[in-house]
């Protein structure tokens, strides 16, 4: 007979939080490398025409260099990198990582070629796929259970951060002093915080932040996989967010596209208007996702799920209102969707950080990261593309305007599937310990 969820951990007395000050510090430093990684990766989007005259590439090499090498990259290391992360430091991981990821910009600043920029941006896949597991893990064991949502959507402004800042300095970077100047000086803040992460943070026992310290080995993929199938809230729940990344993807990459040959908008404009959408609606989201799960969850826990439920069905009909309603409101609607949308992002990596093993969170957080990258961030654009193409002979230009309306029914079975979730989040949750303490770890004097 297996035991149960968290029968491997060894009760101690409740451990001493840091000081309120380290925590402030250990959150702005997150939330820099953060952006850090996701500026250094983004930034190439506003340097593809240069960079394909000057290297002589086709659009083909350009797609693979700026996009599918990351994911193919993110996607097979990920799950390896996080059960290292498990067995060894957070805090050297988030280091190494960053440290490789700033090389690796350096690379592609040095590049005369395809190969060679390849390789960079491989480099850059690695060090994100290890920071993901491992920062996201860090958090959760740095951060009491019933805040955990509201910290994690503080350290989620480091992506919106560096969605913004990526493009934005990298285009002024690129205009002002050429790209291959702008990769090096981009590399620089990921140098600058990898010996601030090895030298000012530390490592935390897993479970530290839940009022135990877990002492078990962590167990091996296969086990750690199955004993997350076995927690009936998550399979479902984490489906159900790779449904809405679908649906997000599939909006977002297209609009702009859609806009040209739908409304004749030039993409300079689309560009701009869509850029201000996705900054200000994916802040907004994520800072009000965690405080209002934690908020709510206080009421009950399985608010911490309906928000994820709720998210893809307004997300799927303001979809709806953005591909058949007038131009005007197409970006404004977008940025809503977006804020919708980014209000589950917090609650569902507490939710998948507070049900899995303390020992496996890293590996937790890798195989829902793989999930979503597979299904959403891949399959969402890739969807509307193949859809477009096959009913382009009937509708010709407008064919991408009914696909991505196709696309929207995936709102369906994601609100399904959250509500399955919803049916077994509460014994879930009592069994992983934590959720309902009454008594927090007491905070140790700044």
């Amino acid at each position: 007979m297996h035991k149960p969820l968290g029968a491997l951990t060894e009760t101690a007395p409740p451990p001493r939080l840091t000081g309120l000050a380290y925590r402030a510090w250990f959150l702005l430093v997150m939330v820099l490398v953060s952006a850090s990684v996701v500026g250094e990766r983004f930034m190439m989007v506003v340097m593809v025409e240069p960079i394909r005259k000057d290297l002589g590439l086709s659009d083909t090499a350009m797609a693979m260099v700026k996009d599918m090498a990351i994911v193919i990259v993110y996607v097979l290391a990920v799950i390896p990198l996080a059960r290292l992360t498990d067995r060894w430091s957070k805090r050297k991981m988030v280091a190494i990582a960053a440290m490789i990821w700033s090389l690796a910009v350096v690379i592609c600043g040095f590049a005369h070629g395809f190969t060679v920029m390849l390789v960079g941006r491989i480099g850059i896949g690695l060090g994100e796929g290890a920071f993901t597991p491992a920062s996201q893990a860090w958090i959760a064991d740095m951060s009491s259970v019933r805040q955990r949502a509201t910290t994690i959507a503080i350290f989620l402004l480091g992506a919106s951060l560096g969605n913004f800042a990526g493009p934005a300095l990298g285009g002024w970077l690129a205009h002002t002093y050429g790209w291959r100047s702008a990769m090096m000086l981009a590399a620089i803040p990921g140098f600058v915080l990898v010996p601030i992460v090895w030298l000012t943070l530390h490592d935390v026992p897993p479970g530290f932040a839940d009022g135990h310290v877990t002492r078990a080995e962590p167990t091996p993929f296969r086990e750690t996989f199955r004993q997350l199938l076995a927690i009936r809230t998550l399979p479902p729940f984490i489906l159900a967010s790779a449904c809405n990344a679908l649906l997000t993807m599939g909006l977002v990459s297209w609009t702009p596209a859609f806009m040209q040959r739908s409304h004749g908008i030039s993409a300079q404009v689309a560009g701009l208007e869509m850029g201000g959408a996705l900054f200000i609606g994916s802040v907004l989201g994520h800072s009000l996702g965690g405080p209002l799960a934690d908020a709510l969850g206080r009421r009950d826990l399985r608010w911490y799920v309906w928000i994820l439920m709720i998210g893809g069905l307004c997300s799927a009909l303001i979809g709806l209102l953005i591909l058949r309603g007038p131009a005007s409101a197409v970006f404004p609607l977008l940025g809503l969707s977006l804020m919708i949308g980014g209000l589950s992002a917090a609650p569902m990596i507490a939710v998948v950080t507070g049900l899995a093993r303390a020992e496996s969170r890293s590996t937790a957080v890798a195989v829902t990261m793989v999930v979503i990258n597979v299904v959403g961030l891949g399959g969402g654009p890739l969807l509307v593309g193949l859809l477009s193409d096959a009913l382009r002979p009937s509708y010709g230009e407008a064919s991408l305007g009914v696909a991505m309306q196709a696309m929207l029914v995936v709102g369906i079975p994601s609100t399904v599937l959250a509500w399955m979730a919803s049916r077994h989040c509460r014994a879930d949750f009592a069994r992983s310990g934590g959720w309902d303490r009454t008594r927090q770890p007491p905070l140790a004097a700044p």
